[in-house]
């Protein structure tokens, strides 16, 4: 080596030395070390069609890692052989709150023992309850159905059912963080209904342990109540450790009965550099693209439009 190159080559270690650790270490991925996964629930009608075959295809399309919204009657055991087949990992499921409520996935919160079990065959750490729901159990009162909160002239839910709510979550997750869980409540537009000088989902957030309950934020459901999830993320930082990475159109009415216009992301009204920002700052690490039907083609060239403009993003 010539002097002056070695000189160079000196000079340069020496400046890196200097560096602070954090300004030598590469960046965390946006999307955290999986990537964009995907939430099953976007492709439940290919999945009782070809079960296998749609998940090879999700997989072909780059997602390394699934959230569950449903076993489609298959037993945990023969789900993670599927998932394995396909070379997907299962980070987080979906969980009724009892195996009573229409329309259970097969995971329910009825017997903490099995559901442990479950989810460790599957793989997953996190059970999250997808939706406010109403067990046939006297702690929640009489029964309300949840189709009746679609309608547009439906009041928002009492505080009360959503401190019971809370409790459950707080209950339940005390339970399952002994082994390993983590429980977890993914919202919709609903919970952003004013109750008073608080919404369902403040409740649900203020009255819950954050060393015991996460939140899944829905990004899209959050828009089309009307709300910010940068302002959600900051205003909560740490709860929500997952999201759903959901667009909306521009023309999405605000509402609080689950009404949306869906959209592939990066389509949509959404701003996906300030959130997914906000996001990874405020500890989110498990992203799962969503997309609610009617879509307007094959579902699977919506996600794969989705995961190429999210690529673009972690390369810019």
């Amino acid at each position: 080596m010539h002097r002056r190159d070695l000189l160079k080559s000196s000079a340069l270690l020496m400046l890196a030395a200097g560096m602070p650790a954090a300004a030598r270490r590469k960046p965390a991925p946006l999307l955290g070390e999986d990537g964009a996964g995907v939430q099953l629930y976007m492709f439940e009608p290919d999945l009782y069609r070809d079960f296998d075959g749609t998940l090879a295809k999700i997989a072909a399309a780059g997602v390394r890692s699934v959230e569950l919204a449903s076993l489609h009657r298959r037993s945990p055991t023969e789900f993670r052989a599927a998932l394995d087949r396909a070379g997907l990992k299962c980070r987080s499921a979906h969980v009724a709150a009892s195996s009573a409520v229409p329309g259970a996935s097969g995971l329910s919160f009825d017997d903490l023992g099995k559901l442990t079990d479950d989810l460790k065959v599957l793989g997953a750490r996190n059970a999250v309850l997808p939706l406010f729901q109403f067990p046939k159990d006297p702690i929640w009162g009489a029964p309300i159905s949840f189709m009746s909160l679609m309608r547009p002239d439906s009041p928002p839910l009492p505080a009360g059912r959503y401190e019971r709510m809370a409790d459950f979550l707080n209950q339940t997750g005390t339970v399952l963080k002994k082994q390993g869980i983590k429980i977890g409540y993914h919202n919709h537009n609903g919970e952003l209904a004013p109750i008073g000088d608080k919404t369902g989902l403040q409740i649900l957030l203020e009255r819950t342990d954050p060393r015991i309950v996460d939140f899944e934020m829905d990004a899209g459901w959050l828009a089309a109540g009307g709300q910010d999830p940068v302002v959600w993320l900051q205003r909560y930082r740490g709860r929500f450790t997952q999201m759903h990475v959901k667009d909306i159109r521009a023309d999405t009415v605000v509402n609080y009965h689950l009404q949306q216009k869906p959209t592939e992301v990066g389509s949509g009204k959404m701003d996906w550099p300030a959130i997914l920002k906000a996001a990874r700052a405020g500890g989110v690490r498990n992203f799962f693209v969503e997309q609610e039907p009617p879509f307007p083609g094959a579902r699977i060239d919506s996600l794969i439009k989705s995961l190429a403009y999210l690529r673009t993003l972690e390369t810019a």
